[in-house]
Order: C-alpha cells, then sequence, then structure tokens
C-alpha cells in the first residue's frame, strides 16, 4: 500500500504578523475578548514577548501546491513575509476568523469563503475601498449633470437651437443601452442605476419635445 503523507498540499506563502502593541497588559490574554496578546510570559520579570501567528485569513486553496510522492523532487518554495498589525485590527480579523471558520463548517462551502475571504484581504480590500469611492464620485457627478439637464429642459418652452431627432436618437440609444444591461449578468448596480436615471431623464426629454412641436404645429395652424 506504501505511507499515505500527512500533508497532501503545501502552500505557497505564509504572512507571518507582529502585533504592534506597545501598551502594558495584565496577562497574555485580553480579558474582554480572549485575545491572545503575548507569545511567551516571564512571570519573574512580569515581562512578555509580543504576539507572533500566521495569517490564516491569507491562506487560499488556489494558492496551495499539490506535493509529489517522488522524494527527488525539488520541494515547492516557501516565500515568508512578515508584516506589523495593530492590536485593533488583530482582534478584528481573530473575531472574522472565527466567525468565517463556524460558517464554513456548517455549510461545507469552502471555495465561496476562499473568495471571501480574498475580497477582504488586505491588498484587495484597498481596492474594493477605492472602486467604491470611485463609484460614489461618479454617481455624485452624474446628480449634478441630471440637474444642470434638467433644469435646463424644464423651462423650455420652444426647439429653439435643439435637434428633435437628436433627442429621440439619444432617448432610444439610451433605452436600448439600458436594457440590454437589465438583461445582462453581473452588471454593477451603480452603473445600472445610472443608466436607469439616464433612459428616465430621456424618456422625459422626449415628452417634453414632443408636447413642443405639438404646440408649435397648433400655433402655426392657428396664425
Amino acid at each position: 500500500r506504501g505511507e499515505v503523507p500527512h500533508y497532501l498540499y503545501a502552500a505557497a506563502s505564509l504572512e507571518l504578523r507582529l502585533v504592534a502593541d506597545e501598551t502594558p497588559h495584565a496577562g497574555p490574554v485580553l480579558p474582554s475578548d480572549g485575545a491572545q496578546v503575548a507569545n511567551g510570559v516571564d512571570w519573574s520579570r512580569r515581562v512578555y514577548a509580543p504576539r507572533l501567528y500566521v495569517d490564516e485569513l491569507s491562506l487560499l486553496g488556489k494558492h496551495a501546491l499539490p506535493l509529489s510522492s517522488d522524494v527527488g523532487k525539488e520541494p515547492p518554495r516557501l516565500r515568508l513575509r512578515l508584516l506589523p498589525i495593530s492590536l485593533g485590527r488583530y482582534r478584528a480579523t481573530r473575531q472574522l476568523h472565527t466567525a468565517f471558520g463556524a460558517l464554513q463548517a456548517a455549510s461545507g462551502m469552502e471555495a465561496e469563503f476562499d473568495e471571501l475571504r480574498e475580497l477582504l484581504s488586505e491588498k484587495r480590500l484597498y481596492r474594493f475601498a477605492l472602486m467604491q469611492l470611485i463609484g460614489l464620485l461618479h454617481v455624485v457627478f452624474d446628480a449634478l449633470a441630471f440637474r444642470n439637464d434638467v433644469g435646463f429642459w424644464k423651462g423650455r418652452e420652444d426647439l429653439r437651437g435643439l435637434s428633435s431627432r437628436g433627442v429621440i436618437f439619444n432617448a432610444g440609444s439610451t433605452l436600448v443601452i439600458f436594457l440590454y444591461l437589465l438583461d445582462g449578468d453581473g452588471v454593477n448596480s451603480i452603473v445600472l442605476a445610472t443608466y436607469a436615471f439616464s433612459t428616465a431623464l430621456e424618456l422625459w426629454k422626449l415628452t417634453k419635445v414632443v408636447a413642443m412641436r405639438r404646440r408649435a404645429r397648433g400655433a402655426a395652424g392657428g396664425a
């Protein structure tokens, strides 16, 4: 039969976290939430070593390297990174890791929780926050543009200087794009909401154009 290895996969990289906290604590464990803040305690000297641990939230299944039964092959290389972490963030990630472990054990959805851990990783979290900020600015600028457009059309009584065909074309093309996005999968909600407002605005402008053309025809017929 042969020997069964203890591990079938090895991690490609490990992140070691050092809790950067200079606050003196009475013991190695915080009484509020049970977070360990020390790796070793010298009670005679009343000193302790800072907390050093492996960040398991950064261990993703897609980064695992399969181990070969051929001992002659070169073992996979392991990349180690030593990064500091604040006490507040360490306590938050510890609670998050505990919650993820309980939910994953209850649901058995390992791949889905891997994607969630990757999303909440340090690099992806900053990128996610930046994308949300860009989306927020996009919404603000669109709202300002909608406000100016509504203010311009709200007081219009004639089509002087305007092209009714251009308004009709813009309304039709915006409606087609909105229906295409509405039918698609995975469309960003901010983009969808923006095009929904744009479509409603273009259709409202179209009704204004129709009303002004009718008014102009009525005035021409009366004359």
